[in-house]
């Protein structure tokens, strides 16, 4: 159960800091190449409207997550909750935007 709680935390933290890399500071050295390099293969292997979650925080937190929890799956063999855990960090993530909107707006 330990194991399983901190595999999830992990990988919400993980998903949530790649989300963060690839649409808020996607634009700027040295992340901006690896996300056209991503842009494109997800343009030509999955489907070009696909290449828009890269634009929404929320969204790629959504989906960053399948990709940690698979290579939490990889390495430990012992956990894949995806699309709950998906869920949760998309949660978190629009709280924490949403959150910051606020204070900034004010």
């Amino acid at each position: 159960m330990i194991n399983f709680l901190i595999s999830l935390i992990i990988s919400i933290f993980v998903s949530f800091g790649l989300a963060i890399a690839l649409v808020e500071k996607g634009n700027e050295y040295p992340i901006r190449r690896y996300k056209l390099l991503l842009k494109q293969f997800i343009h030509d292997n999955i489907n070009w409207k696909f290449c828009q979650v890269l634009d929404c925080t929320t969204c790629s937190s959504f989906w960053t997550t399948f990709i940690s929890d698979l290579v939490i799956l990889i390495l430990f063999r012992n956990y894949f909750f995806w699309p709950f855990s998906g869920f949760i960090t998309m949660g978190m993530t629009w709280t924490i935007i949403e959150t910051l909107n606020i204070i900034e707006n004010k």
